[in-house]
C-alpha cells in the first residue's frame, strides 16, 4: 500500500518543481509598470543633416526580446513601449543598413539609455501605474572613411 502512495507523491513533487519556474517568471498582479517613450533625431555629425533609414535595435528586459525601428525621412525616431519598472538601461544600436542610399555609409553606434525620475512627464493612476516617462536622445553618426 505504501509504494503506490510514494510513487504518486514523487510525481506530484516533480510536477510542482517543473511548473514553479514558469509561475515565478509570469507577471504578477499588482506589479509596478509604466509607459515609456524614447524619441530623437539621427544626424550626420559633419553636416548636421538628418539621416533617414537608420535601423535602431533595442532590447527590452533581456537580450532575447528585441524591437527594431527605423528613422523617417527627417531622421526622427519615436519608440513607445509599456513595461514593468526596471533599473537596468535600455541598450540601443544605431546602424546604417542601406549603404550610400541615405547620403553615405555611417559607423554603427551603440549606447545605453536609462529612464530616471527626471523623465517622468505624467504621474500614473493608482498604486501600480507609475506613469509615463519620456526621454529625448539625439544622435550624431560619423561617416565611414
Amino acid at each position: 500500500m505504501k509504494k503506490p502512495i510514494i510513487k504518486s507523491f514523487d510525481k506530484v513533487i516533480l510536477l510542482i518543481l517543473g511548473i514553479s519556474p514558469m509561475l515565478y517568471a509570469c507577471p504578477k498582479y499588482g506589479e509596478p509598470h509604466a509607459n515609456y517613450e524614447l524619441k530623437g533625431t539621427i544626424t550626420n555629425k559633419e553636416t548636421s543633416r538628418p539621416i533617414k533609414h537608420i535601423q535602431i535595435t533595442t532590447n527590452i528586459r533581456d537580450e532575447y526580446r528585441k524591437d527594431t525601428l527605423y528613422t523617417d525621412s527627417r531622421g526622427q525616431y519615436n519608440y513607445k513601449f509599456w513595461d514593468y519598472l526596471w533599473d537596468r538601461p535600455l541598450h540601443l544600436k544605431f546602424e546604417d543598413i542601406d549603404g550610400e542610399e541615405n547620403g553615405g555609409e555611417f559607423i554603427t553606434q551603440e549606447m545605453d539609455i536609462t529612464f530616471t525620475d527626471a523623465d517622468l512627464v505624467q504621474k500614473g493612476k493608482g498604486a501600480w501605474d507609475k506613469g509615463t516617462f519620456v526621454k529625448t536622445k539625439n544622435v550624431e553618426l560619423e561617416r565611414k572613411n
